[in-house]
C-alpha cells in the first residue's frame, strides 16, 4: 500500500477486508470522525481557557509585545477550532449528495 496514493488502495481493501468503495469511504468518514472528536475536545477548552486570560488581574502588567503573543496564540487557536470543525459543516452541506469521495478527501487534508 502507498500511502501517498490512497485511491489505489481500492484493490487492496476489496481482496483483503471484502469492502467495496462505499464501505471504504464510511470507514474512513467515521475513523476521521472518531479523530476530529478527541483533538477538538482539547482545541475547544484551549481556546476557552485564553479567552478568559484578560479577566485575571495580572494580565493588565503584561508588555505590548506580551499581548500581541497572546492575541496571535488565541488567533491561531480559534482558528484551529474552526478547522476542525469545519469538516462537521462540509458534511451537512454534501449530505446526501454522495460525495462522500470529496469529503473524505477535503477533511484528510
Amino acid at each position: 500500500m502507498d500511502v501517498d496514493h490512497p485511491e489505489n488502495d481500492q484493490p487492496w481493501d476489496q481482496r483483503a477486508r471484502g469492502e467495496t468503495e462505499a464501505e471504504r469511504l464510511d470507514r474512513n468518514w467515521n475513523s476521521l470522525l472518531q479523530e476530529l472528536r478527541v483533538v477538538q475536545t482539547g482545541v475547544q477548552l484551549l481556546t476557552g481557557f485564553l479567552l478568559t486570560l484578560p479577566f485575571q488581574e495580572r494580565f493588565n502588567v503584561l508588555s505590548d509585545e506580551m499581548r500581541v503573543v497572546y492575541l496571535a496564540t488565541v488567533g491561531c487557536s480559534i482558528a484551529a477550532t474552526v478547522l476542525l470543525i469545519a469538516p462537521v459543516g462540509m458534511h451537512r452541506l454534501l449530505f446526501r449528495r454522495h460525495r462522500l469521495v470529496v469529503l473524505v478527501s477535503a477533511a484528510l487534508r
